[in-house]
C-alpha cells in the first residue's frame, strides 16, 4: 500500500519543520510527503520531495491535483497549519476505507491552545467526538452538511480520485465540499473519522473573515447545484442561522465577553456572502 501526503506550503514557520513534519514522518503507517512550495522563505529546502510553483499559480484545486502525477493507493491532503495529535492519524483514516463505498475520510480538528472561544465552538461543533459515514440518505437530516468535508486533513481513495479527474479545475475554495458533493451524488460515501485527530484552528481578523466569505459566496454562486441539491430537503438559510444562534448560546454560557465579536463576525459573514452571491 502506498500513501502520498501532499501539503501546499506558503512561507511556513519553523514550527512546521520542527513539529508538523516530524509528527507526519513518525506515523505508524508511513507515507511519501510531497511539499508544494509557493513562497519565498525556504525553511524546507532540505526536504527530499518538494516542488516549487509561483504563488500566482496556486489555487486550492489545481495545486492539489498535482497529486495525480504520483502513483498511490491513497492521497492524504493536509494544510501546513494542521498537526497530527498522535502517531495513529494515517492508520485511523485508512480504517474508514474498509467500507468499499467510502472515497474520502476526513479527520477531527482539535483547536490549538491559543484559539479563542469562537474558534473553539466552531471546531467542536463541526468536528464532534462521534464518527459518521455520510451518504445520500443523510440529506433529509443533515442537509448541506452532508457535503461538509475538510481540506486541512482528508484522505482520498486514489483510484476514484483519478477516475473523476481529481478536484474540479480552478476552484479557489471549498474544493473539498464540491468533491464530496459530487461523490455523494454519485452514490459514494464520505467518512468523518473522529479517532483521527489534528490540531487546527485559526486566528482571523475581520478583514480575513470578509475575504474568506466573499470567496465562499462566489464559490456557491458558481456551484449553485450544490445548494439546489441540499435545498430539496430544507432551507439553506436555516442552517446558517441555527449555527449563529448556537454560537451565541455557547458564548453566553462560556465566554460572554466574546458575544460582541461573535455578532460582528456573523454580520460580516452574512454581508460578505450575500455581496458575492
Amino acid at each position: 500500500m502506498k500513501i502520498v501526503t501532499l501539503i501546499p506550503i506558503l512561507n511556513p514557520q519553523l514550527s512546521f519543520v520542527n513539529k508538523v513534519l516530524p509528527s507526519l514522518e513518525q506515523q505508524n503507517i508511513s507515507s511519501e510527503i510531497i511539499l508544494i512550495d509557493s513562497g519565498t522563505v525556504d525553511v524546507c529546502s532540505e526536504h527530499p520531495h518538494m516542488m516549487k510553483i509561483h504563488q500566482s499559480e496556486f489555487n486550492h484545486a489545481n495545486t492539489r491535483n498535482l497529486a495525480l502525477h504520483y502513483e498511490a493507493d491513497f492521497y492524504l491532503f493536509m494544510t501546513q497549519d494542521a498537526m497530527p495529535c498522535d502517531g495513529f492519524l494515517v492508520e485511523n483514516l485508512l480504517q474508514a476505507f474498509e467500507d468499499p463505498d467510502v472515497v474520502v475520510a476526513y479527520a477531527r480538528q482539535i483547536p490549538y491552545e491559543n484559539a479563542d472561544a469562537i474558534e473553539v465552538f466552531a471546531r467542536t461543533t463541526n468536528y464532534p467526538p462521534i464518527s459518521r459515514v455520510k451518504s445520500q440518505s443523510d440529506l433529509p437530516v443533515l442537509g448541506i452538511k452532508t457535503f461538509f468535508c475538510s481540506d486541512s486533513c482528508a484522505m482520498y481513495k486514489a483510484h476514484y480520485f483519478k477516475e473523476v479527474g481529481g478536484f474540479t479545475k480552478d476552484l479557489c475554495t471549498n474544493e473539498d465540499m464540491e468533491f464530496a458533493a459530487r461523490a455523494i451524488m454519485d452514490g459514494k460515501k464520505i467518512a468523518y473519522v473522529a479517532e483521527a485527530q489534528v490540531y487546527h484552528s485559526h486566528v482571523l481578523t475581520c478583514k480575513d473573515i470578509w475575504r474568506r466569505y466573499r470567496t465562499i459566496g462566489r464559490f456557491f454562486k458558481d456551484n449553485r447545484w450544490i445548494l439546489d441539491e441540499a435545498a430539496k430537503y430544507g432551507k439553506i438559510e436555516s442552517s446558517g442561522i441555527g449555527q449563529a444562534c448556537n454560537e451565541l448560546r455557547y458564548l453566553l454560557k462560556n465566554a460572554p465577553s466574546a458575544l460582541p465579536r461573535s455578532i460582528l463576525c456573523s454580520l460580516i459573514k452574512f454581508i460578505a456572502f450575500k455581496f458575492s452571491f
